[in-house]
This record gives C-alpha cells, sequence and structure tokens, in this order.
C-alpha cells in the first residue's frame, strides 16, 4: 500500500509541474491516434510576414497516449485535395509527451502571407483549412480557416508556405 501511494504521489507531482502532461518513457503507452483526439486552433501571432497558430491536439479517448515529433500539415481545397507542398519541419524534435484523458499537446505551425511570394511562382489558390496528420498516425484531421489562400505552385525555392514544429507541452 505504501509503494502505491508512493507512486501516486510521485506521479501527482510530475503532473502538476507539467501542466497535466508528463514526460513518459518508451513503451508505458500507445502513440495517440486521430480518433482519440480533439484538434482546435489556440493562440495566434505574427512575425515578419508569417503568422503562428498553435494547433492543439487534446486527448478525447478513455486511455492515455503519447505523442512525439511533429504534425503533417498541408492546406486542403474544398474537396480534401492537398494545395502546394506540405509543412516543413522547424526546430528539434521535441520529447516523449504522455496525454492522460484532456491534457493536450501543441504544435506551432507557420502560415506565410502567401502575397509575399512572386506571383509567377506562387499559384494564389482558395483553401478549405487544412489538414493535420497528428505524430506518427496516419489518419488525418482537418481544421477550417475563413478566407486563406495557398500557393498551389512550388515556393520552395523562395521560402516554405508552411512550417510544423515539434509537439510540446
Amino acid at each position: 500500500m505504501r509503494r502505491f501511494v508512493a507512486t501516486a504521489v510521485a506521479v501527482a507531482a510530475v503532473l502538476a509541474g507539467t501542466g497535466g502532461v508528463a514526460v513518459a518513457q518508451p513503451g508505458e503507452v500507445t502513440t495517440c491516434q486521430s480518433v482519440d483526439l480533439d484538434i482546435r486552433f489556440g493562440r495566434v501571432e505574427g512575425a515578419a510576414g508569417t503568422v503562428y497558430r498553435e494547433v492543439v491536439l487534446t486527448n478525447r479517448g478513455l486511455r492515455t497516449c503519447v505523442l512525439r515529433g511533429y504534425p503533417g500539415v498541408s492546406y486542403v481545397d474544398a474537396d480534401g485535395n492537398q494545395v502546394g507542398a506540405a509543412a516543413v519541419r522547424a526546430g528539434e524534435r521535441g520529447t516523449l509527451l504522455t496525454l492522460p484523458h484532456g491534457a493536450a499537446a501543441v504544435s506551432d505551425v507557420g502560415f506565410a502571407q502567401i502575397d509575399n511570394f512572386d506571383p509567377d511562382v506562387c499559384d494564389k489558390t482558395p483553401v478549405w483549412g487544412v489538414r493535420v496528420f497528428p505524430p506518427d498516425a496516419t489518419e488525418p484531421l482537418y481544421l477550417a480557416m475563413a478566407d486563406q489562400y495557398g500557393c498551389a505552385g512550388d515556393v520552395s525555392p523562395f521560402g516554405d508556405q508552411l512550417t510544423a514544429a515539434s509537439v510540446r507541452s
């Protein structure tokens, strides 16, 4: 009984210090799958021709799961077709995050101002929103965006239309 209480106190201390998200050891729980995650946009900030939006993935499943790495993000049109290149990974791959029911992980996604690209290179195309593959997941989630455009052309020699950072707590 004392061992159980000591373990529970240690787990509670870790969770309290990380906002409910603990760093896990590999093999303890399974990777979060799209079916168990809710998705939404969080905070929005702008800097030097790019708008950064938090993409928030919340575990709505009954079991604890883990996430690590980068989500796959791309623009899609109203028919679900990808518009332009997918997001380029930005920064270092983060730590393994353990998400108990109700806990969230966040990825900072950069959306370049499309009008900053040369119109001869960027085929400015209206988009419905973004398709997001959580790290190591094969089923996408979708987020609608109002009045958003993407480049259907290849702008990679001039910059990235989308960037995605590793998930964090």
